[in-house]
């Protein structure tokens, strides 16, 4: 029987007639059409189809035998490629030593020095050019608005920010009527190395711009605290600003620190933007370093005292992440 006789009785295309036969055939790649491999057996050929095989083709090769899915995997095809991809999160939380003087708050990178009123907090650069809401958010929630993901979370720089002595104040209210929020304002430091090893310490408002300008961001951060909030099905309690809400550059009632400044959180009105040419390229491992600007007293006569911007001292290489 040969292709168009089989594809005649089993009423298929000829083509589709071959495929079936090969994937019948035998080791030595002959077609299934009803004769062994001596040509013994199955339907006598007409003489024109004897003058036909008299040309002896070759026949189609044998089709390569896949293995079977139950096959145990090699070694080699058991290593995915996620098994060797690397975070920026994980390459910050390795990329500096802990600051000398600083206590750990947290095994997330997270560091306080009450002597000189100060927060450290280790990230990496998460978005240098795109809309922006957040100047710094947790890993893990609004990295793809925010220029800065930290290790730590939200609610622990808060306890951080409690434990050198800042004062919380109040979120923004939008109704009945606008009310920016409160609390004590908060320098923001941002460190990192470049590409050379160099050492360099920017304030964080100048990586943010006035959208539409090239003017950075003038006003500083206010410690508003953000709020908890109860699961009502299971009773348990969380902390509003660990969804990303860290340090914002767009009103939120959910922040942990705001603007005190009317901004919006409107894709087409928000106030600001990141000044790209100034932040260093996305995955950078930083260490911002937060200090609550001291309160105007009497002793200093109701005026605001400047605080020290931070020196390459709080930024040790981690040599023994080095070593490995």
């Amino acid at each position: 029987m040969n292709a168009h006789e089989f594809a005649a009785v089993l009423k298929i295309p000829v083509l589709t007639a071959w495929a079936l036969a090969f994937s019948m055939s035998g080791p030595s790649g002959n077609a299934a059409w009803g004769q062994d491999t001596a040509g013994g057996s199955g339907t006598a050929a007409t003489d024109s189809e004897s003058e036909d095989a008299s040309s002896k083709q070759s026949p189609p090769p044998t089709l390569r035998t896949l293995p079977s899915i139950s096959d145990p995997l090699t070694e080699e095809e058991q290593k995915s490629p996620l098994d060797e991809y690397v975070g920026p999160d994980e390459i910050a939380a390795k990329a500096f030593a802990p600051p000398p003087g600083a206590k750990s708050l947290s095994s997330r990178n997270l560091w306080v020095d009450r002597k000189a009123s100060r927060v450290y907090i280790d990230g990496y650069v998460a978005m240098n050019d795109g809309p922006l809401e957040m100047f710094a958010c947790p890993t893990g929630t609004k990295e793809h608005e925010s220029v800065v993901a930290t290790i730590a979370h939200s609610a622990e720089v808060h306890a951080a920010l409690l434990a050198v002595g800042a004062m919380p104040g109040t979120t923004v209210r939008f109704l009945p009527r606008y009310v920016p929020a409160t609390g004590q304002r908060i320098r923001v430091w941002v460190c990192y190395r470049d590409k050379q090893n160099q050492f360099k310490v920017v304030d964080a408002r100048n990586w943010i711009r006035k959208t539409g300008t090239n003017d950075t961001m003038s006003v500083d951060w206010v410690f508003a605290g953000s709020g908890m909030w109860k699961d009502p099905s299971s009773g348990r309690e969380y902390y509003r600003a660990d969804s990303g809400d860290m340090i914002c550059v767009s009103n939120f009632a959910t922040a942990m620190m705001d603007v005190p400044v009317a901004s919006s959180a409107e894709a087409s009105e928000l106030e600001y933007s990141p000044l790209t040419k100034a932040i260093p390229e996305r995955g950078t491992p930083v260490r911002l370093v937060l200090m609550p600007i001291p309160l105007p007293t009497d002793e200093n006569n109701g005026k605001t005292e400047e605080v020290a911007k931070p020196t390459e001292d709080i930024l040790p290489a981690n040599e023994a992440a080095k070593k490995k």
